[in-house]
Parts: structure tokens; C-alpha cells; sequence
């Protein structure tokens, strides 16, 4: 009686070392389909929001994203729009770009910036603008949330802020 007690014992350890292994790879798979179906979406103010239009130059394209509205009265986050400039390989030294951001057909603002090939170097961003939309930036690294230069991967994002 007390061999098989002990035999029990390791089997059922055994298998909860098994299930405590192989579970998490099936329920992984599970709460994400689950949570694929809810229709859950990341806030825009942190990926962005959603490509309004891409504007396609000799080497590079730049992709101008939906404005993100400010979500609360208090927030901290102003409205912005962001912008990519991709591949940021192929970018020249010096981007100096008039850039319509609400499909008017008219320029909002001139974004300037030095594209160094180290991806190391601290990036400055200057912003004019051209109407009452957008606020300025002048040598600009990261102010805030909503007025931001940043490399990613092959790419440069640029937060605009708006008025």
C-alpha cells in the first residue's frame, strides 16, 4: 500500500510538471483568439492611430497618420499627428518637408530634421507651421507624448502637435 501511494505520488507530480509546461503554450493560443474575436484595439495615442495617406518620394515614402484627438480634459497627451518616414536608410541627410496633414490640399506645417545613418545619434526635429493647426517645435527630442522624434527599426516617427 505505501509503494503504490508513493507511485501516485510521482505520477501525479509528473504530470503537473507536464501540464505546468505544455499548458501555457495551449492557453496562450486560446486567449488569443479569444481576445482577437473581442475586437480590443491598443489606444491611438500609443500606436498612433490609423494611415490617413502615404506620400511616395524618389527613395522614401512618408506616411501620414489620422489625428489622435486628446482623450481627457487633464491629460497630459495633447492631440497629435504622427508621421513616418520609411525606410529611414534611404532618407537624404537633411529632411526638410512641407506636409499637408489634413488633406486640404494646402501645406500645414515644414518638418525638418537630420537623418544621420547611426541609428545611435539623438534626433532633433524642427516644425513651422504654415496655419493655426499645428504648434511649433523647434529642436525637439521628445517634449512629450504628443511632440516626439524617435527612430524605429528602419523607420523615423515624428509626433506633430496639434492646437
Amino acid at each position: 500500500m505505501k509503494r503504490l501511494t508513493s507511485a501516485l505520488g510521482y505520477t501525479v507530480a509528473v504530470l503537473t510538471i507536464v501540464v505546468a509546461v505544455v499548458g501555457p503554450m495551449f492557453w496562450f493560443g486560446f486567449f488569443s483568439r479569444a481576445a482577437a474575436k473581442t475586437s480590443l484595439r491598443i489606444d491611438p495615442t500609443y500606436t498612433g492611430g490609423e494611415p490617413a495617406r502615404t506620400i511616395a518620394r524618389d527613395a522614401y515614402q512618408i506616411v501620414i497618420y489620422k489625428p489622435v484627438p486628446k482623450r481627457a480634459p487633464l491629460s497630459a497627451i495633447g492631440s497629435f499627428v504622427q508621421i513616418v518616414w520609411k525606410p529611414a536608410s534611404a532618407l537624404p541627410a537633411t529632411v526638410s518637408e512641407p506636409l499637408d496633414l489634413d488633406g486640404d490640399g494646402r501645406p500645414d506645417c515644414e518638418v525638418s530634421f537630420q537623418a544621420p545613418r547611426d541609428p545611435k545619434v539623438k534626433l532633433l526635429v524642427s516644425v513651422k507651421p504654415l496655419n493655426r493647426l499645428v504648434k511649433p517645435m523647434n529642436a525637439v527630442s521628445k517634449d512629450s507624448f504628443a511632440s516626439l522624434i524617435a527612430r524605429v527599426n528602419d523607420t523615423i516617427v515624428v509626433r506633430v502637435p496639434l492646437r
